[in-house]
């Protein structure tokens, strides 16, 4: 093993990502992975092995690892970082945290440390300039590597690399603005070298810069700026910061189309510096946020014509294909493309243009959609309709149909579909023997509300090995439900309340996005389509009959009514999410179905039991109201020569379903009350822990209807 090897070992051990570097500091092997990945040490201990040396992979992957790089360019790079270093605040921060520091090959400075950055990516950023232009000193950050001891020519001077400390971003924050005091280019010259070469409208942002400054004048006087007035000789404009009464405190437009701030007293942007339109927006729209700026201006000025229907999540392309289903909602579908087909068909300047996002995420919004997320892209998609005012005849009585008795809790659960799509709901399923009872045509009036967000899927799909179809969907109708197996029921109790889900998608690596699906399930088994236990409080199931109306037409009219019964569901008082996290109380959700479903999902031998003991207790000898036995007087008296049935299965549907505990000490009893066997005899106590059944559960046992009744229609 070489000593850059197991220094290699060292780091990886400590979360930092590492680089086998050549003698010109560039990579010996594939680099791109190892900024999301860490290299394995079987890996490591190829490329190290013959490496020159070894850099440091700074970013998220490495703990968010950052490097301040002082670079000489043939000047006294020492004097400057000595004055830098010995300014009191910096050396407090540098002694108190035990920065590491080492000296480069071409005698410039390295410091590297890591810092709290939260969730937020920041990227390398020229601090100070020589008079020639040339970087004095830089931050090494996200996306970028710096090359560190031991490779040859670097020499540590301070700290450990295996052992770095975390700034706070108060500390770290202070190092590099002192480090921006020592720049010595004019920032009139950073202005034009960087429009020379990027104002040339080939790519998205000098398009924007170019184009859309107006924007960025808006956000500068939402932010309380005065815009003076506007110098046609010169052209240049004047402006104002917030909160000052007279005076100029910036101007547009004195070198090229930017904005350059000479005041010290607004924080929001550093003074003596030129910013460009998009870089003001990335300032103060998308704070410091570069790629999140970079594919809002993408989305909101290139998608207008569907121009570039393409994107990129990770290392991934994906096209967007829109479509029109059958009730002329526009759906927007996303398929993996290849990289070379986009090629073959665009070309290659195709691919500055295209969005990049660094992972899926999911935030449902009906009301105010965004389609980026802290860069990553979201899977919900757009709400396809908006509010009106206006009647909705049908749709109530669609409603009042399904939900009957219970229709202020069907308005509670449209309600809470539309303005609460991040909230957990209660398993809705409909049930019915007959056919046309609405039950698809209340999941199609779904479908034309929420479009792409609802999904319709298979029983067998909940099992496959693929959940692409359902992972990313707000709502997951299931139709023709019957649920044989207990796995597939606890699948779905499982989704029902799940916080995140790894999506598994062909051809595609598997990703973890939240879950928000509401599940709902048709099915024409009334009381057999899942297993219900009776503790279960998940499942809102109403049982269909025919409707009282028809209308052929009743799909047109109900896409017709969608805004009106939109805007009627914004009007509603909020839902009281305080009486239980699904918005739905136990007790609300009772019904006769339900009772009646549970009652079904019973044990075979709790249902032959269940017979047995009623007809015990109804042609009992003595009029007994209660007896007492063992789960062995039950196999010897019903189910002697049934193999399939033994004491220990009696026992477990005794305690969890008759939901009965045998007494905690043995006592003497006669089986089931009964002094006396079949034949007249006399019986003799036995001795046993007893369990005791009462006749009252039995004899005239009828099932409670705990549903309140709901005669007003509440539209």
């Amino acid at each position: 093993m070489t000593e850059l090897y197991n220094f290699a070992e060292d780091l990886l051990s400590e979360s930092i990502s590492v680089v086998a570097v050549k003698q010109d500091k560039s990579p010996t092997h594939k680099l791109a992975d190892l900024f999301n990945r860490p290299m394995g040490l079987d890996f490591a201990e190829q490329v190290f092995n013959s490496a020159w040396g070894i850099g440091a992979i700074c970013g998220k992957v490495s703990g968010d690892l950052e490097c301040i790089d002082f670079d000489s360019h043939d000047n006294n790079i020492k004097e400057i970082f000595t004055e830098w270093a010995k300014e009191s605040g910096v050396n407090d921060i540098l002694r108190r945290n035990k920065v590491y520091v080492e000296k480069s090959m071409r005698g410039g400075y390295h410091l590297l440390y890591r810092f709290d950055a939260g969730d937020q990516k920041y990227g390398s950023e020229k601090l100070a300039r020589w008079e020639t232009g040339d970087t004095m000193i830089e931050t090494r950050s996200e996306g970028s590597y710096v090359v560190v001891a031991p490779s040859p020519g670097y020499k540590k001077l301070k700290g450990d690399l295996s052992d770095l400390p975390e700034l706070t971003i108060e500390e770290r924050d202070y190092l590099l603005n002192h480090a921006k005091s020592f720049n010595k280019f004019t920032a009139s010259a950073v202005v034009e070298e960087a429009v020379e070469g990027a104002f040339d409208n080939t790519d998205p942002v000098s398009w924007f810069n170019w184009n859309k400054s107006g924007y960025a004048k808006l956000i500068l006087k939402d932010k309380g700026w005065n815009c003076l007035g506007f110098d046609e000789k010169t052209g240049i404009e004047q402006w104002r910061r917030p909160g000052k009464a007279d005076g100029i405190s910036a101007t547009w437009g004195n070198k090229h189309n930017a904005f350059y701030m000479f005041t010290t007293s607004w924080p929001e942007l550093s003074d003596k510096v030129y910013y460009t339109p998009f870089q003001l927006v990335v300032k103060l729209r998308f704070d410091g946020e570069y790629m999140t700026a970079l594919n809002w201006i993408i989305h909101k000025y290139f998608y207008e014509d569907d121009k570039i229907p393409y994107l990129r999540v990770g290392t991934d392309y994906y096209k967007r294909i829109e479509k029109v289903d059958r009730f002329g909602i526009k759906r927007i579908e996303l398929k993996v493309w290849k990289k070379d087909e986009i090629k073959q068909d665009h070309g290659r300047e195709i691919f500055k243009l295209i969005q990049k996002y660094d992972d899926f995420d999911i935030d449902p919004d009906n009301l105010q959609h965004s389609p980026i997320i802290r860069n990553c892209y979201n899977l919900y998609k757009e709400f396809p309709h908006s509010q009106k005012n206006g009647d909705f005849v049908w749709s109530g009585r669609l409603l009042d149909h399904v939900f009957g008795e219970q229709a202020a809790l069907g308005i509670r659960y449209m309600q809470a579909l539309y303005l609460y799509p991040k909230k957990l709901l209660p398993i809705l399923v409909l049930v019915s023997k007959e056919r046309q009872t609405g039950k698809t045509t209340f999941i199609n009036w779904l479908n034309m509300i929420f479009g792409a967000n609802m999904t319709n899927i298979n029983p067998e799909d909940l099992t496959g090995s693929f959940n692409s179809a359902y992972a990313t969907s707000n709502i997951i109708a299931v139709e023709e439900t019957l649920i044989e197996k207990s796995i597939t029921v606890e699948k779905l109790k499982s989704l029902a309340t799940g916080k995140f889900l790894s999506v598994n998608q062909k051809y595609v690596s598997p990703y973890k996005v939240p879950f928000f699906g509401k599940i709902i399930l048709a099915s024409n088994n009334e009381e057999k389509f899942a297993r219900i236990d009776e503790e279960e409080i998940r499942f809102f199931v109403r049982k269909l009959e025919h409707p009282k109306f028809k209308n052929h037409d009743i799909e047109a009219n109900l896409v017709d009514e969608i805004p009106a019964f939109l805007h009627y569901l914004s009007t509603l008082p909020a839902i009281d999410w305080s009486i239980d996290r699904s918005g739905f109380t136990p007790d609300e959700l009772v019904n006769e179905q339900l009772l009646q479903v549970k009652k079904e999902s019973k044990s075979s031998l709790y249902k032959d039991l269940f017979h047995l003991f009623t007809d015990l207790f109804n042609n009992h000898p003595s009029n007994s109201t209660e007896v007492s036995f063992t789960p062995s007087d039950v196999k010897a008296l019903w189910f002697s020569h049934d193999g399939r049935i033994g004491i220990q299965y009696i026992a477990f549907v005794l305690r969890n379903e008759f939901k009965i505990e045998p007494d905690e000490k043995v006592s003497r009893y006669f089986p089931f009350g009964m002094q006396y066997d079949s034949k007249g005899s006399f019986s003799e106590k036995k001795v046993g822990l007893c369990y005791t059944l009462h006749a009252d559960t039995f004899v005239n046992s009828r099932i409670d209807d705990k549903t309140e009744s709901v005669n007003d229609e509440p539209w």
